[in-house]
């Protein structure tokens, strides 16, 4: 029997943001269920199989499931892992109005495509770290409706604008998950609470409990990026959004977000966005 709590963290006009909880102490597979709502949701712990017409989809930490309304499925919980997931849940109308209109096209035709139920991305480093922002005002005492429509509209932009040659994520060793996707979570988890300090690649594997070769491996195998790469790209989304909420000085933005230097940062950041902080501050203004 699959036991989960399904919690609403907050309602918004055209959207609702779940936090489900699965609690199963044994790996089964659940009864057909139907979908009525556009969602995607990331999976914050632990993995499972996603099963619709033609397509099964292992879901874990590092990937983002998007699923249309209009479709049935079966879950099957995997390793006796239970899930913890945050679901983005949008309003028939908002589906049909906005989101098929505008995008349509995109994602290799998804949303046009009745033959795909569902799709699996891959969780960028920018897209976790705006996950983990919108869940920490969501969490926060005193948080107006408006900063989180704001975020969710930029998660919705960012996921439905993936280019249209998209490709299935690589699909990740058994042993892999069952051993180590864990250690990624846990890492995952310190690197988006801790981005702005110094942190070592000894003091992130002591975090996680693996020596720092092995754990450099494994985050490397499983994301696609090493440490280094992940923690930089979280502190440049980071600035991105510094640099338009505030009027900060560049070299504070720097520093605020762990850079050693202003110029470090610059270096960085003009290679990621192929622009400069200041060049991207004018345009926006």
């Amino acid at each position: 029997m699959t036991l989960a709590d399904v919690h609403t963290l907050h309602q918004g006009d055209f959207y609702r943001i779940l936090d489900f909880r699965c609690h199963c102490v044994e790996c089964n597979v659940s009864g057909t269920e139907y979908n009525n709502s556009f969602c995607f949701s990331f999976t914050r712990k632990g993995f499972f199989e996603y099963n619709t017409f033609r397509k099964k989809e292992e879901i874990h930490a590092g990937r983002i499931l998007l699923s249309k309304p209009g479709y049935e499925r079966v879950v099957r919980h995997i390793e006796n892992q239970p899930d913890i997931v945050t679901i983005f849940e949008f309003k028939s109308s908002f589906y049909t109005d906005c989101l098929v209109e505008v995008y349509g096209k995109k994602l290799s035709g998804f949303l046009l495509n009745k033959d795909i139920h569902s799709l699996m991305l891959t969780a960028t480093p920018e897209l976790e770290y705006m996950h983990h922002r919108l869940f920490q005002i969501l969490h926060s005492k005193f948080y107006n409706s408006l900063d989180a429509d704001e975020m969710v509209i930029m998660l919705l932009e960012k996921i439905m604008m993936v280019p249209g040659n998209y490709t299935s994520p690589e699909v990740v060793d058994d042993k892999l998950k069952q051993h180590h996707l864990v250690t990624i979570e846990s890492a995952k988890e310190y690197l988006l609470k801790h981005f702005n300090e110094n942190i070592s690649l000894g003091q992130l594997a002591a975090h996680c409990f693996v020596s720092p070769f092995h754990f450099s491996r494994i985050f490397k195998t499983i994301t696609g990026e090493s440490p280094h790469q992940y923690l930089t790209k979280v502190r440049l989304t980071h600035a991105k959004m510094r640099l338009v909420e505030t009027n900060l000085p560049v070299t504070d933005i720097a520093y605020e977000c762990g850079f050693n230097s202003a110029e470090h940062f610059v270096t960085a950041y003009k290679k990621y966005y192929n622009i400069s902080p200041s060049s991207f501050r004018n345009v926006i203004a």
